[in-house]
């Protein structure tokens, strides 16, 4: 009975390997590796938008066995949340931030929601041609006055960048991590920002507004120069990113952590993020006995326009806020 079943296992050993390979899987060959590169994901985030847009989870490119998803940071399946179950258009606004080392691609768009403008992020990461992870952000109710800066993106975020003028991958994830690294230090000097640095937030231009300055917020409203706190509002607007981050203005941020799934599109010169913003009624700046300060977390993507190592364009939207404590979804543990 020993030697029948000594054969048996040889047998089934020696027809299931051959060269060391077992039937059925193919020898290891570089070759015949398909990697896919900025192209193929930007078309695997185009057929997963065109599903969504028509309400066909049978249509979204394949989906791995393991796939998850959040929508807000809430999970849940393909199909469900507002952006599957509520009419959704495109609209001429769309940024792609693509990276096949990571195999991870994300996108920045206008869209209309039952016919309003909303702002929606859309983060896939694909292996072997499933896609593994999808995190959709979205806002709605955005006012008409963020409609001009949200109609076309700028070229920084569209043009591609000649070969040899590339900014090496690791000098980009730096410059991206140095503008968290200025606000929670509160200072300007620690990012790596051009004099020339621009920064939209929901469609609005917060920051280097020409003179007599703008917005100084992500809001409609624009100060007027008829009262102090009007004209500090108009100064502060005009200031460079790096100038606002050194009058402490946003030491209400206590953490900006995790800074998650950094793209890394070297074609483009863009990285995006994907940060979690924790506000816990602190300020590195206030009094002994203040107040509690902003009390709350946010949710953002925010994509960097590099060059030559410097940060010179960031668009930010949507942003999604919800109460202290609260995580992004996917990293556990964050949220405080």
């Amino acid at each position: 009975m020993k030697k029948l079943l000594v054969s048996a296992i040889t047998f089934l050993l020696a027809g299931c390997a051959v060269g060391g390979v077992f039937a059925g899987e193919p020898e290891w060959n570089p070759a015949a590796l398909k990697e896919c590169d900025r192209t193929c994901l930007v078309g695997i985030m185009d057929g997963y938008m065109d599903a969504l847009f028509k309400h066909d989870p049978a249509a979204v490119p394949p989906l791995s066995v393991e796939v998850r998803m959040t929508e807000n940071t809430g999970e849940m399946t393909v199909g469900e949340g507002v952006l599957w179950r509520n009419k959704v258009e495109p609209t001429s606004f769309k940024i792609y931030v693509a990276d096949p080392i990571a195999g991870q691609v994300a996108q920045q768009a206008r869209l209309k929601i039952g016919g309003r403008d909303a702002l929606v992020a859309v983060r896939l990461k694909v292996d072997r041609g499933k896609i593994q992870e999808i995190e959709q952000l979205y806002a709605q109710d955005i006012d008409a006055a963020a409609i001009p800066l949200l109609t076309t993106p700028v070229p920084l975020l569209t043009a591609d960048i000649p070969p040899a003028e590339r900014t090496s991958r690791d000098i980009l994830y730096r410059a991206a991590n140095s503008y968290f690294d200025a606000l929670e230090g509160d200072n300007g000097k620690i990012g790596a920002f051009g004099d020339d640095c621009v920064r939209h937030e929901n469609g609005y231009r917060t920051v280097n507004n020409p003179p007599p300055g703008g917005r100084m917020m992500p809001a409609p409203f624009i100060p007027t120069a008829d009262t102090p706190q009007g004209r500090e509002m108009l100064k502060f607007s005009m200031l460079t990113c790096a100038q606002q981050i050194d009058t402490k203005t946003f030491a209400h941020m206590k953490r900006i952590r995790p800074r998650r799934a950094l793209i890394i599109d070297e074609q483009k010169g863009l990285v995006a993020t994907f940060p979690l913003f924790v506000h816990d009624g602190t300020s590195r700046t206030a009094k002994p006995g203040a107040p509690p300060s902003m009390l709350l977390n946010l949710v953002t993507m925010e994509t960097f326009a590099i060059r030559g190592g410097l940060i010179r364009h960031v668009e930010a939207f949507p942003f999604v806020t919800q109460p202290y404590g609260l995580g992004n979804g996917w990293t556990i543990g964050s949220g405080r």
